[in-house]
């Protein structure tokens, strides 16, 4: 088994087409299944009391709970499933895709991409409305942008506050009267509050408009993965969108471009991983040891768990083949853990031993085509897991400038590595659980403090903002340039 420090599956994010209908679940099925799900978390998940007590999920739990007694249906399961109260980006409830394509298809979606800067929510593409871009939505069928911004499920650890979020996809999902019109207010560029009233579009529509959205603009970076580029003479642009890759593949893709940046006598870098859900941790370092400041740097992480065996064996698949786990693949799982963890002398944690990484190098060192210029380093709140560690080595090693927002997973710990998968018996939903935490920087306490992302330097300011936007430009990239400059 590979160790992976990844981000999971985005809750309704894709959509496989095929023929169930959802009338065929019944009603108390939801509910059925939301029980189960709690069961699952208090006896697998590897701490799920990390970020609040036992007496406050439990009252988070019925809460929850008693919204999908009052309102079974697969939307208000999705909506209000369980993993919503841990404060764990990693841990995720998705639906069936198949019983999905019932949901998207009777569902009209708001017809403006939208895009969430400071807590405020803006027009991010072009309209058959002639809004413009950058215009400031207030309030959607009567609800403010703020409790719009408050409703949407957000992947992230603790209570770190997230803004990256599509919020246009969501709409129709807090909305009670699963309309086709929406009725909006809106504030123009010169402060002018207006009204309007718009259609809904279907999915297809949808899917189309939001790939033609102003922001994000590097679109190319998400699909190559590892892409890069001169900005000009002496800047150089290289985006970073995962760690899930080969080692053998991450060090040829990294040395094409860091030898280009050395041959071009490049002076300036702009590192970009924003987006960037993670991947395997010991791809970190490598990434790190191109830019290193000096010959060697400490790469330091520890994984810890309070559950080593698997306690909740019903519903188990493989989420590769969805082929249920048999006693065998259960006794297998669980001899691969005991014989990696260890009993601390002290509470309740086990934490890796020497066979858990043999890719484990503590004094890592630089690579022969680092690049020793200014770099600056983007984040945002979709920055998670194994990305988040690169940002906090950056940030510790004082490499440069940290401009965006605050990571999405804690800047000292996070959940990851392996993942237990469980599809629901009424709905076909899957809930997916971590197995360990790992603490980066020696913290391995079971009472680690306060989760914050890292924290970034420099931030874009509003007016900043929705000019890039109007320009279409990359604000962040666009704010770093000024950077190199002072």
């Amino acid at each position: 088994m590979k160790k992976l420090c990844t981000f999971p599956l985005v809750l309704l994010s894709s959509v496989v087409f095929s023929q169930y209908s959802i009338s065929e679940i019944p009603q108390d099925g939801y509910l059925k299944d939301f029980d189960i799900a709690v069961d699952i978390i208090q006896k697998q998940h590897p701490n799920p009391y990390r970020f609040h007590s036992k007496e406050i999920i439990a009252k988070k739990i019925d809460s929850l709970r008693n919204i999908v007694k009052k309102d079974p249906g697969y939307i208000s399961l999705l909506m209000n499933n369980p993993t919503r109260i841990i404060g764990d980006g990693h841990s995720s409830f998705s639906a069936d895709s198949n019983y999905f394509e019932s949901i998207l298809s009777s569902l009209y979606f708001f017809p403006l991409q939208t895009y969430v800067q400071n807590g405020q929510l803006f027009v991010n593409g072009s309209n058959p409305y002639a809004i413009e871009v950058g215009n400031e939505i207030t309030e959607i069928n009567g609800i403010s942008s703020k409790e719009l911004l408050q409703a949407v499920p957000k992947a992230a650890d603790g209570n770190i506050k997230v803004e990256d979020i599509d919020v246009s996809f969501y709409i129709p999902f807090i909305l009670k009267n699963r309309t086709n019109d929406f009725s909006l207010r809106y504030k123009t560029s010169n402060g002018e509050q207006k009204t309007l009233k718009v259609k809904g579009i279907k999915y297809p529509r949808f899917y189309y408009e939001s790939r033609h959205s102003v922001l994000p603009v590097d679109l190319i970076s998400e699909n190559a993965g590892i892409y890069g580029y001169t900005i000009d003479s002496d800047t150089y642009y290289l985006s970073v969108k995962s760690f899930s890759y080969d080692e053998s593949f991450f060090y040829e893709r990294l040395k094409k471009y860091f030898q280009e940046i050395k041959d071009l006598k490049i002076k300036k870098l702009i590192l970009d991983i924003r987006n960037n859900p993670g991947g395997a941790i010991s791809n970190v370092p490598l990434l790190y040891s191109f830019i290193a400041k000096d010959k060697t740097f400490n790469n330091e992480y520890k994984y810890g768990t309070k559950v080593v065996d698997i306690n909740y064996n019903n519903y188990l698949v493989d989420p590769q083949t969805n082929r249920y786990y048999s006693d065998k693949d259960i006794a297998d799982q669980n001899n691969f853990m005991r014989q990696r963890f260890d009993k601390a002398e002290k509470g309740d944690y086990y934490f890796g031993n020497s066979r858990l990484d043999n890719t484990y190098i503590k004094s890592y060192p630089r690579d022969g085509a680092f690049f020793d210029g200014k770099t600056v380093l983007l984040i945002n709140n979709r920055t998670f897991s194994a990305a988040t560690y690169f940002a906090s080595l950056f940030q510790s090693e004082k490499r440069g400038s940290i401009v965006g927002k605050e990571t999405g997973s804690c800047s000292n710990f996070t959940t990851a590595a392996w993942f237990l998968t469980y599809r629901l018996p009424h709905t076909k939903s899957t809930i997916s659980i971590p197995r360990t935490e790992i603490f980066f920087n020696s913290d391995d306490k079971e009472n680690v403090a306060n989760c914050k992302g890292v924290i970034p330097d420099q931030t874009v300011n509003t007016q900043f903002f929705l000019q890039a936007l109007k320009e279409h430009k990359d604000p962040e990239l666009e704010y770093s340039l000024t950077l190199f400059s002072k």
